[in-house]
This record gives C-alpha cells, sequence and structure tokens, in this order.
C-alpha cells in the first residue's frame, strides 16, 4: 500500500491556515459584501441633495472638490453639459462660483478654491444651485452636513468572539501542520 506524499499534506494545510486567516474569515457580523462604504477608512464623504419638481441634484465633498451629478427628477436621464452655479448662503452672500462640467465624467466639479475652504469646515452650510439647461433653469436647495474628523471615524465594530474562534481554528490547524512535519521528520530518520 502506497503511503501518501507528507509535502502534498503540508502544502493542503497550509492552504487551509491561509484560507482561514483570509479576509472573508475576518468579516464581521452584518457584513454582507455589499454597496461599498462612502469612504476608505469609515470617514463619512459629506453630501448634499436638492430636488425640485424637474432636477434631482447630488454633490459629494472628496479630494478637493464638490463633485455634483444632475439628474431630471421624472426619467433618472443625466442633464449633462449645463451651467451650474454653487452659492454659499447663511452670512456668506457673494460667495459663489460656477461648476465646470467634466464630459469624461457626466459630472460638475466645483474647485473655487475660497468655496471650498469655506464648504470644508465642519458645521452645516446651505447651499443654492442655480442651473440652466437649455432653455431650462431652476433654482435647487440643499444642506451639506460636514462632521469634524474624530466625529465622522467610526470606530468598526469588534467581534472578539469570533476572531478568537478563528484564531483558534487557526493554531490548531498549525499543530496539525507541525505534527505532520515531526511524523515525516521521524519516518525518514527510521528509515535511514
Amino acid at each position: 500500500m502506497k503511503r501518501p506524499n507528507l509535502s502534498s499534506w503540508a502544502t493542503a494545510g497550509w492552504l487551509a491556515v491561509l484560507s482561514l486567516l483570509s479576509a472573508a474569515a475576518w468579516a464581521g457580523p452584518g457584513h454582507d459584501h455589499g454597496e461599498a462604504p462612502a469612504a476608505a477608512d469609515g470617514i463619512v464623504v459629506p453630501s448634499v441633495t436638492a430636488v425640485s419638481e424637474t432636477f434631482e441634484l447630488v454633490g459629494r465633498l472628496d479630494g478637493g472638490e464638490l463633485a455634483i451629478l444632475v439628474d431630471r427628477a421624472d426619467s433618472n436621464e443625466p442633464v449633462l453639459g449645463a451651467a451650474l452655479s454653487v452659492a454659499l448662503l447663511g452670512g456668506f452672500e457673494g460667495r459663489a462660483a460656477d461648476a465646470v462640467f467634466r464630459p469624461e465624467r457626466g459630472d460638475y466639479a466645483l474647485t473655487d478654491a475660497a468655496l471650498l475652504v469655506e464648504l470644508a469646515k465642519p458645521g452645516v452650510r446651505s447651499l443654492m444651485f442655480t442651473l440652466l439647461a437649455g432653455a431650462e433653469s431652476d433654482l435647487l436647495a440643499g444642506e451639506l452636513d460636514v462632521h469634524d474628523d474624530a466625529a465622522a471615524v467610526a470606530e468598526p465594530h469588534r467581534d472578539w468572539p469570533t476572531y478568537a474562534a478563528w484564531a483558534a481554528a487557526a493554531l490548531a490547524g498549525l499543530a496539525l501542520l507541525y505534527a505532520a512535519a515531526r511524523r515525516r521528520t521521524t519516518h525518514a530518520g527510521g528509515a535511514a
């Protein structure tokens, strides 16, 4: 009767241990690999929404710009190539800038440095969007809520009993590998 090759058993054991230590093994409760988080590292990306009878607008303050998507309220058809300006209200009258349409992304970018400095400060900012799309025009109002970094970074939930169970399984796998290696060494030494 032919003995199994212990080298292949050791390889299979290592693959088992690596699979136990994979990212899927560390997923906590409620982690369903659904939608991606708002931003990396648990930071909530400040956003603004504004809706009128004709248009809908969503803006995200991220990466040194306010990226804005505009579509028609009744069909969700994107509104491309329109003229869009953004004004900061509530004691900041006169602070306004145009958002530039980016055809490659199908969105509008507000990159005015002075306005972005004010928008990035913690707190709630009221914004007025003026949209000129062909013969149509509209005013849309929304609020941008920016949290300070300490409040925005949520501490991830730690499910220590699950982590402990996975660690115990990994250690058991390593113990089996060690035992198989010792057995191989003992049999190899006895055969000589």
